[in-house]
């Protein structure tokens, strides 16, 4: 697969057990809300909710292993069909791929938020007869783990029959390392590639394409899974372009590669951005509880409580925040007593703040905490650490102002 599956298409081809080989069925490949869907008459006699693994050869992709497939409906009558889903999906074009013994060392994904975080629009100078354009590969060296993370911005080029080219830019990510691992811990240097992402760019995005070296036999094969680490998120947080920010880069990334306390905060910190949240309240708590965790870990004052932690980053808090001086007087208690109210069930403090206020709250101590981690770490510009302020100003203060007035209600 040159650019990844084509989604809209259906794929055709036969399918059948580890076991019965002799046994293959026609099936229709296609995709539903991202997820690999198998439509065919392969089942079994015994009653389950899944299939661990059934192997396919498809017309167009070659030889595949589709891994834990679920049975999202059955129907039985002359012939018994089954409708699986396919949580992981292994491609190859020459033969099928053991997942069981599998081990990878050299993986890349393309990914086009690399291209929105470079910001480049392809353009032709009609006058000097030129393709504008940006190529480059940057490495970073992760010592510690003996990890090496290439990141490259170059051009796709498609014919179009008779109509001429189509050139896109495209962006990718891989990874190099010295000691091979499991599909599951390479899908997990991506997520956590995916969390640094977010952290200083803001969003991340499905990938297109992610392929991966065969120690067997040396080419490229492909696995698809529907992503939905971060990809679901609709915070923007920061804006920055990658070509301002690639110099704070390697310290951040062997932070959260190798510094478990730094690992361990971001991840408190990205679960106010994977998925959508029940209630304003609900991001309010989670955010509350990434503040504790980073406190804990870093403040000087070990174990004090919430509004001494605030108190002691009151600096970054008005900056953000730009308090007077009367609101932030009250700022920390009404924060600690909402904290009680939402989390230790106090009711006496019930209404300390709205729904709506709650939400803004939660932004602010979102990007504290994203300040005060980079902060610690040495080689991050203060390019970078005035982005925060700056946004998390427009944030907190002029988009709530702006919202106050949107959301009023008349009557």
């Amino acid at each position: 697969m040159i650019d990844g599956f084509d989604k809209n298409k259906k794929y055709y081809g036969e399918v059948w057990f580890a076991e019965k080989e002799d046994e293959k069925h026609f099936c229709v490949m296609s995709f539903n809300d991202d997820d690999v869907w198998l439509e065919t008459n392969l089942h079994t006699k015994q009653r389950s909710y899944k299939e661990p693994q059934i192997l396919g050869l498809f017309t167009g992709l070659g030889y595949i292993t589709f891994i834990d497939c679920r049975i999202q409906h059955s129907s039985s009558g002359i012939t018994e069909t089954r409708i699986y889903r396919a949580k992981y999906t292994f491609v190859s074009p020459r033969h099928l791929i053991d997942t069981q013994t599998l081990k990878i060392k050299e993986f890349y994904i393309v990914n086009d938020v690399i291209t929105k975080w470079v910001h480049h629009t392809l353009w032709y100078d009609h006058t000097e007869d030129k393709l504008h354009k940006k190529v480059f590969t940057d490495e970073y060296q992760i010592e510690n783990i003996n990890l090496k993370i290439t990141i490259s911005h170059y051009q796709n080029i498609n014919t179009q029959r008779q109509t001429g080219l189509n050139i896109s830019n495209r962006g990718a990510i891989k990874f190099e390392l010295e000691e091979p691992v499991s599909t599951l811990v390479a899908i997990e240097f991506y997520n956590q590639f995916q969390k640094v992402l977010q952290l200083i760019f803001g969003r991340s995005e499905k990938f297109r394409k992610f392929s991966f070296k065969c120690l067997g036999c040396g080419e490229d094969k492909d696995l698809y899974y529907n992503d939905t680490q971060l990809t679901k998120s609709t915070s923007t947080f920061v804006h920055t372009e990658y070509q301002k920010v690639k110099y704070s880069l390697k310290s951040i990334l062997t932070a959260a590669y190798t510094d478990d306390t730094f690992r361990f905060c971001l991840d408190k910190l990205m679960e106010n951005f994977i998925g959508k949240h029940s209630s304003h309240n609900k991001r309010f708590t989670n955010g509350i509880s990434a503040y504790e965790a980073y406190c804990k870990n870093y403040s000087n004052e070990g174990r004090n409580q919430l509004y001494k932690r605030i108190k002691e980053n009151e600096e970054i808090f008005k900056k953000i925040g730009d308090f007077t001086d009367d609101v932030w007087k009250e700022f920390p208690n009404k924060v600690v007593r909402a904290r009680d109210y939402h989390i230790h069930s106090n009711l006496d403090n019930k209404n300390i703040y709205s729904e709506f206020e709650l939400l803004y709250i939660s932004f602010l101590f979102d990007y504290v905490i994203a300040y005060l981690l980079l902060a610690k770490l040495d080689d991050v510009e203060d390019l970078l650490l005035d982005k925060f302020i700056e946004q998390g100003k427009n944030t907190f203060v002029s988009l709530q102002r702006t919202n106050v007035i949107l959301g009023s209600k008349i009557l």
